[in-house]
């Protein structure tokens, strides 16, 4: 059995403000007090009674309510002031500058639609009370009652103008700070994926240049010592340039020397090298990084594992901004490693051809590769897509018909002179 409890709404009101209702509680006898011992004999108004106390009351306890409701908690102290009047009680200066005090909270704390007419109850009601003539009224004290409340009213709009205004700068400077944040948060994650990128071309390639090499000293060991020893010198030649590569790219990553202030070698750390991403564009790093003249010893030590490669230049060659020979580097680099994996007895040829605007790169095997791109594409793949994209350039990798397979990328890269 399921009992659903409704909670009934409250039959009161909002209840005002503790701060509020004790200011209400204390000034209430003293304004009261007052009252009963003005000198109403010498100005001619009417002894106080219960009546004067009572409107007294009323108009002093409306204090509580200037937050939850300050047109009303206005309209009713206006009104026993006026009522007062009427009945000739002095009310003393007190309560006009209660009605005052009430208008000024009132114009802080509401809109426009809502503050003006608490002005208008407040002229109004002042206008009921020179209306009845009240002993000892004069122009002048006319004049200084009405512009008296327009000072309150218009002080009370423009504190609720500054408060605004501080309120929108804090919002502004916390949407900035949310903006940098996120900023801040893109360039490190780019940073993260180019290193990643980088990580995996270096090992990819090297990997599979040792793995290649080992499985063939390895056959040749008993047979041919001296083409296995050629494949250990491979081997090793290959992990020392690996080693090379990731001392440059972790020493972008250090940022803790022997003196505090970055690593030893002088080497920016990866502050500086956030810092030389977003002011250089993508993949630009202070470790050294590969050009297309690096393509050759690329190509040799390719051809010392047994694939057949051939290389060629079309085009007048050009020196490129780094980021982009770096970038055409690495792309050759894994496609080649990827023959290597998938088809070691194939006959691979590299095509560089150098455009007004732009520099294509073009690797094709006649191996046994697959016809088409596997679904889901391994990080190779999608690293060369990605550096590519960088440049607003395009990758495409598919397979032949005929077989083998073919990688043929655009890089948009003006000269760098």
């Amino acid at each position: 059995m399921r009992v659903t409890i409704t909670a009934r709404p409250s039959p009161v009101g909002p209840r005002p403000p503790w701060p509020d209702l004790a200011v209400a509680l204390v000034l209430t006898p003293l304004v009261v007090w007052a009252v009963l011992h003005v000198s109403w004999r010498a100005t001619g108004f009417t002894a106080p009674d219960t009546a004067a106390v009572a409107l007294t009351v009323m108009a002093t306890m409306a204090v509580g309510w200037r937050r939850v409701a300050p047109l009303a908690a206005l309209t009713v102290c206006t009104a026993a002031v006026v009522v007062a009047t009427v009945l000739r009680y002095d009310i003393t200066d007190a309560l006009p500058f209660v009605v005052c005090g009430l208008l000024l909270s009132l114009a802080d704390s509401r809109d426009l639609p809502v503050a003006l007419p608490g002005l208008g109850v407040a002229l109004g009601g002042f206008g009921i009370v020179v209306a009845s003539r009240p002993p000892g009224l004069d122009r002048s004290n006319v004049g200084w009652t009405f512009g008296l409340l327009t000072v309150f009213w218009v002080a009370g709009r423009l504190v609720r103008s500054r408060r605004g205004s501080l309120v929108a700068r804090a919002a502004a400077a916390e949407e900035r700070a949310g903006f940098e944040a996120g900023r801040a948060a893109l360039v490190v994650s780019q940073e993260r994926l180019r290193i990643a990128r980088e990580l995996h071309d270096i090992l990819s390639h090297t990997v599979s240049v040792i793995a290649v090499q080992a499985t063939v000293g390895e056959h040749l060991a008993s047979t041919d010592p001296g083409a296995a020893q050629r494949c250990l010198g491979v081997i090793g030649t290959s992990a020392r340039e690996a080693l090379d590569e990731l001392r440059q790219l972790l020493s972008v990553l250090r940022d803790d020397g022997p003196d505090g202030g970055g690593p030893p070698d002088g080497t920016p750390g990866t502050a500086a090298g956030i810092d030389a991403v977003t002011r250089d564009g993508p993949e630009v790093t202070s470790a050294p990084a590969h050009t297309l003249a690096d393509i050759e010893p690329l190509v040799a030590r390719v051809r010392a594992t047994g694939l057949v490669v051939r290389l060629r230049t079309e085009g007048t060659a050009r020196s490129l901004s780094p980021a982009a020979e770096a970038c055409g580097y690495r792309i050759i680099q894994e496609a080649l490693t990827n023959v290597l994996r998938h088809a070691a007895d194939a006959t691979a040829d590299v095509v560089i051809t150098y455009q007004p605007d732009a520099v294509e790169l073009v690797v094709t095997d006649d191996g046994p590769g697959p016809s088409t791109v596997p679904p889901h594409p391994g990080h190779g793949l999608t690293g060369m897509r990605e550096r590519a994209a960088l440049f607003g350039g395009t990758l495409v990798a598919a397979g032949r018909p005929a077989g083998g397979f073919q990688v043929r990328a655009r890089i948009p890269a003006p000269s760098a002179e």
